[in-house]
């Protein structure tokens, strides 16, 4: 008997092949709905407007939807002119699909205030695959991974490389509102930390360019961003391009839970004053060997390695640091414990490896250092015993293979 990823049973490899009759959205609704258990269904390439329609996947099977073309030439095209706001093109299903992988796909946004999603992975997708893919354009998420609210483990878990996420931003005002390349919505539950392990979203060997947030999470998520090129640009430069969202105050849902953050290539394409790179509104996690970089003619560039902050207002500029009213050391979700090392920024005024390069402030005229200290909630050295989960991740196995993880133990 031979055992997968995480005590899974082996899946059997390329079981069946269903080829939909085109790549418009009831040819590829039919496929999907006619495909038998651990099937490949092959879409092919072309250009095509789904109009306001969709497609779901909710099955007791596993199935690899591919478009069509070479891997990775996203030669299939799926466009949505007729989007409405808050659906996506691409549903997933996981409180009844068992294992999902998705590839050689391009989807491509409205790019209007109508806030349409590419593809989402809904209800505990475990051991999921998303690579060689193509997203741009999207007012909503581009790509996003929930988790079932209130639910109980496991959860979410799986990877996706390979892809390109550009424009993901609302064109009216690209500073507000949505607008994510990658977003993790965990189970709104308060969990414990885990870092190091397979039990997250792993976010690796990627492009984003021109996203509000090129990763952002909530609720009890947990995500590896490690490996990616990270682009923002005049448009998009006041919002991080790697995020983390806060517990609300008003509410019981706990906010992001960890983020592991290394070996990536930040960089400001821009002429504006500076830019923002790492901003983390809540949860823990280690941020390292990351590079912190600029083109153009900014002054700054990416002025801070880190930025801290609470997902309420911390009070007005003062010295020294002040409580907010109301509000006593921690707050609920803030971050407890950072581990910042080995990062590398390089601007105009030269390269500088200096950890230290911390905002504390979740807004130009608000001090938050209060609420974060330098030995207790953030450290400027490796987390003791911390050791980065295995790279490559073990589930992109071999190239052109179902469910081929390539980490198989015979028993």
């Amino acid at each position: 008997m031979s055992a997968a990823f995480g005590g899974l049973p082996t899946a059997a490899v390329n079981a069946a092949e269903v080829v939909a009759a085109s790549c418009q959205a009831a040819d590829v609704q039919q496929a999907l709905n006619n495909a038998p258990d651990q099937a490949t269904v092959r879409v092919p390439a072309g250009t095509c407007d789904w109009g306001s329609s969709s497609v779901s996947f909710a099955q007791q099977k596993s199935v690899w939807l591919r478009g069509g073309g070479s891997s990775g030439s996203g030669a299939t095209l799926i466009k949505r002119s007729g989007a409405p706001g808050s659906s996506f093109a691409l549903d997933f299903d996981c409180s009844k699909a068992r294992r999902v992988e998705l590839s050689d796909f391009s989807f491509q946004g409205r790019h209007t205030s109508v806030q349409d999603g590419g593809v989402r992975l809904r209800n505990g997708c475990r051991d999921f695959k998303v690579h060689d893919m193509a997203f741009d354009g999207f007012t909503a998420s581009a790509l996003e991974v929930r988790d079932v609210r209130y639910s109980d483990p496991p959860y979410s878990r799986g990877v996706i490389y390979k892809s390109r996420f550009t424009n993901s931003f609302n064109p009216a005002v690209p500073n507000e509102g949505l607008g994510y390349g990658v977003v993790v919505y965990g189970s709104a539950t308060d969990i414990p930390l885990e870092l190091g392990t397979a039990e997250a979203v792993f976010i690796e060997d990627n492009y984003f360019e021109a996203n509000r947030h090129s990763v952002a999470s909530n609720l009890a998520s947990r995500y590896v961003v490690r490996y990616n090129q990270f682009v923002t640009v005049n448009t998009t430069r006041n919002t991080s391009m790697i995020d983390a969202h806060g517990a609300k105050m008003d509410d019981t849902d706990a906010g992001s839970r960890s983020w592991e953050v290394y070996g990536n290539h930040l960089t400001y394409r821009g002429d504006d004053y500076q830019a923002t790179g790492i901003a983390m509104r809540g949860g823990d996690g280690v941020v390292f060997d990351n590079l912190i970089d600029y083109e153009g003619s900014t002054e700054l560039g990416i002025a801070h390695t880190l930025r801290l902050e609470l997902e309420p207002d911390c009070p007005t500029y003062a010295e020294p640091p002040q409580q907010v009213p109301g509000l006593p050391r921690p707050v609920r979700g803030q971050t407890l414990g950072a581990w910042i090392w080995n990062n590398e920024r390089v601007w105009p005024g030269g390269s500088n490896n200096d950890d230290r390069q911390i905002y504390l402030t979740n807004g130009s005229s608000f001090d938050c250092r209060y609420y974060f200290r330098e030995g207790q909630e953030y450290f400027f050295f490796p987390k003791p015993g911390y050791q980065p989960f295995t790279y490559p991740h073990p589930l992109r196995g071999l190239d052109d293979v179902i469910f081929d993880d390539d980490f198989e133990e015979s028993n």
